[in-house]
């Protein structure tokens, strides 16, 4: 206990020192602080990734004395560092790929990041952007911009980072180039008040030629007049090539004449009253609740309802109604519902696995108390040695091989935004960071 509680109270203080820090009295003094305490946080970033990197080094010299083969070795890390810092099992890969560049072959970059004079984003672009290349050239790319560390924008930095990799190992670039083909994909992501991001990673050319095309189609018809709504209210030009982006895609005459299978929740109270509750797409979020009920009344779309029962106290999901007699399906389905997406805290990674917390080989049940939804890399990685995730449908403990546990609630979306007259949970039990609500758990010696 004595050789973590010293690190967390050295840390502590430093906390209290900084946030005791005298408010600013003038408007240069607000910018005098903003600026001081901007550089602190990139010293401390630096801190971190030492921090970071020395923990690879002891977890791969255990793992080397237990006799764990090299392929084995540091699974699961990068989500013990996204945990430790709150983030998802992605960015604490990018992290550690980070931390180790920077104490191996970085040195010019970690120094100004050191100093405060670099920002931990524009360090892990340097990382990121070189991580294809030998350890020679990265170290030559790191003293190359050195002197451009701190000023240089991240467009310009990005920039120049992949200039000097083209040219220091073009076949390598080339071959980067390749993989990025064969890795093409579209995904959505929410964006604003009832909107979407739908992103294409395709080769550059392909997507100029995309944009190109859009371009000229929607010059064609601004030209023949084409500018009003099925309303008679004017369209701006970009609204018009949203349009025929639509149009091309899904193959039909107007942009709102689209078909597709959407799974929408919505409360009853919502539903068959004026409750200001949203509805929610599972993977997608919430959305208004008048646009809804107003697209589920188009006498165009076909709609088909289900009942969903839940605690009156506190909305958890018990029940569906189900139309088929197979149960793992109706499970999933609920699961899909409750977790919406990776249950792992902070993993943003979509519902993909139905999973059991204790092991179906090691006799746990096909049930609602013992599932968890989890994209497929948390599934695979709670597999690793010294991992387990525990827990109720209520919320799922996810303890680390360091003995770190992180709880997080798994209540349906709806039922953390919709006001419950039960008693909220007591406010020793956990630290309120918004949904889904963390609560952390140092370990402590045996």
């Amino acid at each position: 206990m004595e050789i973590q509680e010293k690190p967390k109270a050295t840390v502590q203080d430093a906390i209290a020192l900084l946030t005791g820090l005298p408010e600013g009295d003038s408007e240069e003094a607000c910018i005098d602080r903003l600026q001081g305490v901007e550089q602190a946080k990139r010293i401390l970033a630096a801190v971190q990734s030492e921090d970071t990197h020395k923990f690879t080094q002891r977890r791969k010299a255990r793992e080397c004395q237990l006799g764990v083969p090299t392929s084995l070795q540091l699974k699961g890390i990068e989500a013990e560092v996204g945990l430790a810092r709150g983030e998802s099992p992605y960015v604490g890969a990018a992290l550690t790929h980070t931390a180790i560049a920077l104490h191996t072959v970085l040195p010019n970059t970690l120094a100004a990041l050191s100093q405060g004079v670099l920002s931990e984003y524009h360090a892990r672009l340097v990382a990121q952007q070189t991580n294809h290349l030998s350890d020679e050239h990265r170290r030559e790319i790191d003293a190359a911009i050195a002197r451009r560390l701190g000023g240089a924008s991240s467009s310009q930095l990005r920039n120049l980072v992949q200039g000097h990799a083209y040219r220091l190992d073009r076949q390598a670039s080339e071959q980067r180039a390749e993989k990025n083909k064969r890795g093409r994909r579209v995904y959505t992501d929410p964006a604003s008040d009832g909107q979407v991001y739908v992103t294409a990673e395709i080769p550059t050319l392909q997507g100029l030629a995309i944009l190109d095309t859009l371009t000229k189609l929607t010059n064609k018809r601004i030209s023949s007049g084409e500018m009003l709504d099925a309303q008679g209210q004017p369209l701006t030009r970009d609204q018009i090539m949203a349009d025929i982006f639509v149009e091309l895609l899904t193959g039909q005459t107007t942009a709102d004449a689209v078909t597709g299978e959407v799974v929408v929740l919505m409360h009853d109270t919502t539903f068959f009253g004026d409750d200001d509750l949203p509805a929610w797409i599972p993977g997608h979020g919430p959305l208004p609740a008048g646009a809804v009920k107003h697209w589920l009344s188009d006498p165009a779309a076909a709609t088909f309802f289900r009942r969903m029962y839940t605690r009156p106290t506190d909305g958890q999901l018990v029940a569906m109604e189900s139309t088929r007699r197979r149960f793992p399906d109706g499970l999933a389905k609920m699961l899909k519902i409750r977790e919406d997406i990776c249950a792992t805290p902070w993993c943003n990674g979509p519902f993909q696995e139905s999973d059991h917390r204790h092991r179906r080989a090691d006799g746990g049940p096909t049930s609602w108390v013992n599932a968890t939804g989890l994209c497929k890399r948390c599934n695979q990685r709670k597999e690793n040695r010294g991992w387990s995730y525990t827990g109720t449908p209520d919320e799922l403990i996810v303890t680390t091989p360091t003995g770190h546990s992180y709880t997080v609630g798994t209540r349906p979306p709806l039922a953390e935004i919709r006001y419950w007259d039960s008693d909220p949970p007591p406010d020793n039990l956990r630290v309120d960071i918004g949904w889904p609500s963390v609560d952390v758990t140092w370990a402590t010696a045996a």
